[in-house]
């Protein structure tokens, strides 16, 4: 019974997070359409999804849930924040991604640990944040490729850029298992794998990303509502699941 009301709890929680999405899509406009608040929560969104199924997929759902969370809101606050200036001052800010970078590093280390236990995974956000740091530094950050296009496409230099990240990832994941446990051969299978995860989300989302920044910078009121009432919708049916079970026996 226990496992059943926590289901069922999970039901009415999606519900109503569905329910307060979908009304905020009903006031873009009034929340400063894609320069607001709103577009933020877009991007992290869109992003996050494709974090989460890259990761997850190879490394169980858990590993997944926190990269899509931090990555994704991690880069979606680095592509709103260019949007915003690239619109009101003409020119896009990309100092300070070094931060970026490190932070990316630390979320990779977080995301590790429910698997591969906290030495590990404090060893592996510490490389992987100065290796980052370098990386950014060396201007292969994706903002870097910043470009909103209404069709998908990789540069050279996005396509450079996620396989340096990649190469960048995987040697960490590998010094970090063969430091922490115990010089096997299981070290350079796991860096091997997270640094190919790293290189095949980077070069996706490098060829989706101009898309993506294109459709929330303009997307139309209309799809939007549509979008609202949609959310709304479904809140309704996920929080109604609780009533329906005890009303059903």
């Amino acid at each position: 019974m226990i496992i059943e009301n926590r289901t069922l709890a999970w039901f009415g929680l999606s519900g109503a997070l569905c329910d307060a999405v979908g009304g905020l899509y009903l006031t873009y406009e009034l929340l400063g359409g894609a320069r607001g608040p709103l577009g933020l929560i877009t991007r992290a969104a869109t992003y996050g999804l494709i974090f989460a199924a890259g990761y997850g997929l190879a490394f169980g759902p858990l590993f997944g849930a926190v990269t899509g969370v931090g990555l994704g809101g991690i880069l979606a606050f680095e592509y709103w924040r260019i949007a915003y200036y690239q619109r009101t001052r003409g020119y896009s800010p990309l100092y300070n991604v070094r931060a970026s970078g490190a932070a990316r590093g630390v979320v990779l280390g977080l995301a590790a640990m429910p698997r591969f236990g906290w030495r590990f995974g404090a060893a592996f956000a510490f490389l992987n944040a100065a290796f980052m740091f370098v990386v950014y530094h060396l201007k292969f950050a994706p903002v870097q490729d910043y470009a909103p296009s209404s069709r998908p496409r990789l540069s050279p230099h996005a396509r450079n850029a996620a396989l340096v990240r990649a190469l960048a990832v995987g040697v960490s994941g590998a010094l970090t298992g063969w430091w922490i446990q115990g010089r096997h051969a299981h070290a350079a299978a796991f860096g091997l794998t997270i640094g190919l995860v790293v290189g095949l989300t980077g070069l996706v989302l490098g060829a989706l990303t101009p898309v993506i920044e294109w459709w929330i910078e303009d997307l139309p009121e209309r799809t939007l509502a549509i979008v609202g009432f949609a959310l709304i919708a479904l809140g309704l049916v996920l929080q109604s699941v609780q009533y329906a079970t005890v009303l059903l026996n």
